[in-house]
């Protein structure tokens, strides 16, 4: 009985999956460079490198030549769960760069980019969670060991996509635009339970540690029509990436092992595919109003639940959706400024989502400043905040993201 109460608290430890990039979808994730910080309205960009991933079509509205791009992000997290009372958090900051190249002459273009696509970061609830303090609570006293002394789980997951494709410039209007992106993933845990039979007798601790990794491709297919020179319209296909996780257990200290935990299993996580729509209007030489419609297409796909769950089923999802604005002026050749807004839903009920890390719906603030120090050389400094709805499940526990801040700069330079 005693060995059944440790392998349900540390399942309890593990059902985690990180997930810090906020905008997007339950699984994509687009808060990729600086000028999408400073605007969160990127789908119908012609300005700047990043194009390559929000507007690779619109890519060939740019100067010839080569780029490029460079960004850093510092963001500042507070995520909690709180139930009976008692509110677990885990407040671990994090750093995520990105990096795109593109190069065009004439009418062709070819660019690559590096950027995070899925999670990016980690989190250390350092005096455990919800979830194991439903598990030892509930069945403890019926096993005979009703107490649960510590618990502790970190968690760290990265989806690196690595981006290939060229662009095409059918006419002035239209032109489009075809790539590849490999996704290299990898998810970490590490927790321990240490249970009594008294309130300060410990009887037991366990130790758990184990990554999940995997791979695949997708393909993105875009368009991008200018009708006037006022108005441009961005479309950005991304197709499914079939990734299986591969489990990788390091260390399985619970007596026989943690029941659902199996060396060298696998399991799908597919990364949804998205349509992504941008239509930019230039009012005059100094405003310029974007907007954005980025659908997830997550019914596509059919997860597999966490290795080892409690009471959720992250596989339950809708298709989820991003829809934005943002508003840039130019003062001089040298110095322009944005802000936005971005509203997002990402389809997936409080019952099934992450404790750890529940996929929230809510509204993002941005502004920034982009500087134009030389010709070949621009820099740009955006900075947003997200306002999540805290939500409640059936069961009474609360869920919280409060504050998420991030902080980016970027570099761009036109070697020629």
């Amino acid at each position: 009985m005693k060995k059944l109460l440790v392998c349900l608290c540390v399942a309890g430890l593990m059902v985690s999956s990180v997930s810090l990039l906020f905008a997007g979808g339950i699984e994509n994730k687009h808060n990729w460079s600086a000028e999408y910080i400073r605007t969160l309205n990127r789908n119908a960009a012609t300005d700047s490198a990043d194009a390559v991933v929000y507007n690779p079509a619109g890519v060939m509205k740019m100067e010839d030549g080569l780029y490029l791009n460079l960004t850093g992000q510092y963001v500042l997290k507070e995520y909690s769960n709180t139930f009976a009372g008692t509110k677990y958090d885990t407040d671990e900051p994090d750093f995520v760069p990105s990096l795109f190249t593109l190069y065009k002459k004439d009418k062709w273009a070819a660019y690559g980019a590096v950027t995070v696509v899925v999670a990016g970061g980690q989190v250390d609830f350092k005096d455990g969670n919800t979830t194991t303090f439903l598990i030892g609570s509930r069945l403890g006293p019926a096993l005979g060991v009703p107490f649960l002394i510590d618990h502790r789980l970190k968690g760290e997951s990265y989806f690196i996509g690595y981006t290939l494709g060229g662009a095409y410039a059918i006419n002035d209007m239209i032109s489009v635009s075809l790539g590849a992106r490999y996704v290299d993933a990898s998810r970490e845990f590490k927790g321990y339970a240490t249970l009594g039979s008294a309130p300060s007798v410990s009887d037991l601790r366990v130790d758990v540690d184990y990554e999940e990794t995997g791979d695949g491709w997708g393909g993105i297919i875009g368009i991008n029509i200018a009708p006037t020179e006022e108005l441009n319209i961005g479309i950005r296909y991304e197709t499914k990436t079939s990734i299986d996780l591969k489990t990788d257990v390091k260390t399985d200290t619970v007596p026989g092992g943690l029941p659902g935990l199996v060396d060298g299993a696998k399991r799908n996580r597919d990364m949804p595919a998205l349509l992504g729509l941008g239509v930019s209007y230039k009012f005059n030489p100094k405003i310029k109003v974007d907007t954005n419609f980025t659908w997830y297409l997550n019914n596509d796909v059919d997860w597999d639940d966490n290795l080892v769950t409690a009471t959720n089923d992250e596989s339950q999802k809708d298709n989820g959706y991003d829809l934005g604005i943002a508003c840039e002026y130019t003062f001089n050749s040298k110095w322009k400024a944005s802000v936005g807004y971005m509203y997002t839903w990402v389809g997936i009920e409080p019952e099934d989502m992450k404790i750890e890390t529940p996929e929230l719906d809510g509204g993002t603030i941005a502004g920034g400043i982009a500087y134009k120090a030389t010709p070949n050389l621009e820099f740009n400094f955006g900075i947003l905040r997200v306002f999540y709805n805290d939500k409640t499940t059936d069961l009474g526990i609360k869920y919280e993201k409060d504050p998420v801040v991030d902080i980016a700069a970027s570099i761009q330079y036109k070697f020629f």
